[in-house]
């Protein structure tokens, strides 16, 4: 049967334009946490200095019926060879043998590309894609947890949080302000290279690939990040931390885009302090809850989100194939 309705399908090259249509298609699947238009509008149309990526509409009787993405690292700068595949299909098309034909579809591209483990992922309460991914023989690789906190249900325990965290802060000379009211010329880049000691730091198993400070200069410019909600912490002329909201132009859930500290503060309260601070402007702003996602492994932030009362939703399952 898959092969049937892999032969009445095509794949035609993705444009930024498309965008929309991909953000709706996983609106539509999962209502509980919608896709931004813009937001994909302007991350389709960014380049990546260390990326290849290709994405498509999927078509069927020449009507668009989902989108497919994949991407990997160029491979000067990871030998090891993992790729990515993503997309889905609007709901009234999806099935496993659709999600299948797809998946056979993009691993022959990443095949012919030179990739030897390909990632694809799942929520773990979609049994169908998941139902889809094994029988093509993944496995399980990580889990991605994710959290949700009602701002309204803990306004009062998160501004006491945040008053007691100004304090301690105050009494360790750590300045915290957002990049709007940073005077310094070089934040960015310091900001940068903070986030970049902090992303090697993270659990993973596929590779971590050094970002250009050209893309993190395009995230700082992206429609959801706003240099006024943009937090850092400072000690004299150091960036020692960060942590970013993302608020959705368009619709979505505001959630954390980044949180990350020099690991030579670890352990001072930066991190939650920082955190406070965008979930206080967060709640002066009228937003009644935010999400915020890390990995199954990295047990520092899990303890922060636990002790300022996120609580769980699904997850997002990583699963790894050779081919």
């Amino acid at each position: 049967m898959a092969r049937s309705v892999a032969q009445q399908l095509a794949f035609r090259p993705a444009t930024p334009d498309d965008a929309p249509f991909a953000a709706d298609v996983m609106t539509a699947l999962f209502p509980r946490s919608p896709w931004d238009p813009v937001s994909l509008r302007y991350w389709w149309s960014q380049p990546d200095e260390s990326m290849e990526i290709a994405r498509f509409i999927v078509l069927r009787s020449e009507r668009p019926i989902g989108f497919a993405h994949i991407d990997h690292a160029r491979w000067d700068v990871q030998a090891e060879r993992y790729a990515s595949i993503w997309g889905d299909f609007t709901p009234a098309e999806r099935s496993g043998d659709l999600l299948s034909a797809f998946l056979a579809a993009m691993e022959e591209r990443l095949r012919a590309d030179g990739a030897r483990t390909i990632r694809v992922r799942a929520e773990e309460d979609d049994l169908l894609r998941i139902d889809a991914i094994l029988a093509r023989g993944y496995k399980e690789d990580r889990r991605h947890k994710r959290w949700e906190l009602d701002l309204l249900a803990n306004r009062g325990a998160l501004l006491a949080m945040t008053d007691e965290s100004r304090l301690r802060m105050r009494k360790e000379g750590v300045e915290l302000l957002t990049l709007a009211d940073d005077r310094d010329p070089d934040v960015i880049r310091k900001v940068w290279r903070l986030s970049e000691e902090a992303g090697d730091d993270v659990p993973t198993t596929m590779p971590r690939v050094p970002e250009a400070m050209e893309s993190y200069v395009r995230w700082t410019r992206a429609p959801e990040i706003h240099r006024d909600r943009f937090w850092i912490a400072r000690i004299a002329d150091d960036v020692v931390g960060v942590s970013v909201l993302g608020y959705p132009p368009v619709r979505g859930i505001v959630g954390t885009e980044w949180t990350a500290t020099a690991r030579s503060v670890r352990g001072r309260g930066i991190a939650r302090a920082l955190k406070c601070e965008t979930l206080a402007q967060a709640i002066t702003l009228g937003i009644d809850r935010v999400r915020t996602g890390n990995d199954s492994a990295n047990a520092p932030i899990l303890h922060i989100n636990e002790t300022m009362g996120y609580h769980l939703t699904p997850a997002s399952i990583s699963y790894l194939r050779p081919i």
